[in-house]
C-alpha cells in the first residue's frame, strides 16, 4: 500500500512537471505574439507621425488651439495610393514574420518530441 502511494506520487509529480513545461512553452509563444503586436503598433504610430510631418511641439500647439494658419491639404490620388501600398507592405511583412515564427516554434516542438 505504501509503495503504491509513492508510485502515484511520483506519477503526479511527473505529470505536473510536464504540464509546467508545456505552460512555459505556451507562454513563450504568447509573449512572442504579444511582442510582435506591440512592435507593430509602435511602428504604425511612428510611421504615422513621420508621414504626417508634425513634430510633438506642433501637435501640442494644435491641441491647444494655436494653429498657425496651416491649410488642410487637398485630395491627392498619389497620396492615397502611397498610403495603401505602405499598409499593404506592412501587413505582408508582418504576415511573413509570423509565418517564420510559427515555423520556428513548430520545428522546435518536433525537435523536442524526437529527443
Amino acid at each position: 500500500m505504501d509503495q503504491e502511494l509513492k508510485r502515484q506520487a511520483e506519477e503526479l509529480e511527473q505529470t505536473l512537471q510536464k504540464q509546467m513545461e508545456l505552460f512555459k512553452e505556451d507562454s513563450q509563444v504568447y509573449l512572442k505574439v504579444g511582442g510582435i503586436a506591440l512592435l507593430g503598433g509602435l511602428l504604425a504610430v511612428g510611421s504615422m507621425r513621420l508621414l504626417s510631418g508634425k513634430s510633438n511641439k506642433e501637435a501640442k500647439n494644435d491641441k491647444q488651439g494655436k494653429k498657425k494658419g496651416k491649410k488642410k491639404k487637398g485630395y491627392s490620388f498619389f497620396r492615397t495610393i502611397r498610403n495603401r501600398l505602405l499598409w499593404m507592405a506592412f501587413e505582408y511583412g508582418k504576415a511573413r514574420l509570423v509565418e517564420k515564427l510559427v515555423a520556428n516554434v513548430a520545428k522546435a516542438e518536433t525537435d523536442e518530441s524526437n529527443d
